[in-house]
């Protein structure tokens, strides 16, 4: 037997919290250790060689002492009959955990939309000590009067049913706004982003008003009577790139600046080259392309590096666009209905697609500096 097989991988029920686990160190024999796992993610610096410091290709195990600390707390929340949250979230809780459900909720699924509640309801003695850190905008975001937001994510394996749970949190959401529409904790208007099309059409389950078609029927998620309640409620499913700032234009062209909606510039390295295109990180533009948008006012040469034989490689440009305004977008987007709410629930469909790490083009310099020749930088943002 190998190192990493164990005698018997399948050890706890799907339905109830974790009993054991098994604790596998290179090296050495598996262990079958009580209790559930701690959380925990594994670091290992990716210029270092590969030795005993870091265990291997694992790396050195970090805990995440948020994480534990709030799987703790909620569990002694669940065991004190949730004290705290409102009529409606204890009604939605019992029915979720009732005994002989047809179709029962994995432990996974349930203890997700707890924690999403555990934060905005349970009691003040139970969250004391959990701090959530305010997802805030960086500092030309706040001049704009950009404010921050929290942000939560529920981190599930493949096949655990992450849709089920955005459809108990989106019920929740719903049904309390409802219930009760001043209090700003719940909003009754969801919108739910995603990465692509198929993804996009298989979470259209999530609107309320398909009824028993719905993920909120099919998955017992709220009873019979609840329906025609949450139908009142609004689940709008989009892909993410809709949200990406659109360049005005007028008869379907823009070879020329057109003022108007509001006016957005960045500083970027060109390529020049035989393709028009952006690979990689970069943007190249052909000689007759970049000669025509810098007559047509469209791009303003900073700085210019050709070869030995005088070509030009590369330039260094400001580029002003047009672009709509943040109101004419999400008014387009998700239409008047939704527009005008004060509170929003968003919730971000496979989430880790969603990068952070963002590559200033007009930082190549430097960047080559740091992180090497262009293909090593490149490397590096894929």
């Amino acid at each position: 037997m190998s190192n990493y097989q164990v005698p018997e991988p399948i050890i706890n029920s799907p339905f109830e919290e974790p009993k054991e686990h098994w604790n596998i160190v290179e090296g050495e024999q598996p262990q079958l250790l009580p209790g559930r796992r701690r959380a925990i993610y594994f670091y290992r610096d990716p210029k270092a060689k590969t030795d005993k410091t870091y265990r291997g290709d694992r790396g050195v195990p970090i805990e995440l002492k948020l994480v534990n600390l709030i799987r703790e707390r909620v569990k002694a929340w669940r065991e004190a009959d949730y004290p705290g949250v409102t009529r409606t979230t204890h009604e939605l809780l019992q029915w979720w955990r009732r005994n002989g459900r047809e179709v029962r909720l994995f432990f996974a699924q349930i203890e997700a939309a707890e924690t999403i509640i555990f934060l905005n309801e349970a009691r003040a003695d139970f969250r004391q000590g959990i701090d959530i850190p305010r997802d805030e905008p960086g500092e030309e975001a706040k001049k704009k009067g950009y404010r921050g937001f929290l942000r939560y994510a529920s981190k599930m394996a493949t096949g655990t049913g992450k849709t089920t749970v955005m459809a108990m949190v989106a019920a929740w959401s719903i049904l309390n706004k409802l219930a009760n529409r001043n209090d700003g904790r719940f909003s009754d208007a969801v919108l739910v982003v995603c990465p692509n099309v198929t993804i996009r059409d298989r979470l259209n389950e999530l609107k309320p008003e398909l009824g028993d078609a719905s993920t909120y029927r099919s998955r017992d998620i709220v009873s019979e009577h609840l329906m025609p309640v949450l139908t009142q409620g609004k689940v709008i499913v989009t892909n993410w790139h809709v949200f990406e700032p659109q360049v005005v234009q007028q008869g379907g062209i823009s070879a020329k600046v057109i003022k108007s909606g509001v006016e957005e510039r960045r500083t970027e390295w060109i390529r020049i080259s035989s393709k028009k295109t952006t690979a990689r990180g970069h943007r190249y533009l052909t000689p007759s392309e970049f000669n025509r948008q810098v007559s047509a006012g469209l791009l303003s040469v900073q700085k210019e590096d050709r070869d030995k034989t005088g070509a030009l490689m590369r330039v260094k440009v400001e580029s002003a666009r047009y672009v709509k305004s943040d109101t004419a977008l999400i008014d387009e987007v998700l239409g008047r209905d939704i527009g005008g709410k004060k509170n929003l629930l968003v919730m971000n469909d496979e989430a880790h697609h969603a990068y952070r790490i963002r590559r200033e083009e007009a930082d190549e310099e430097q960047e080559e500096e740091t992180y090497g020749e262009k293909e090593s930088a490149d490397e590096f943002f894929r």
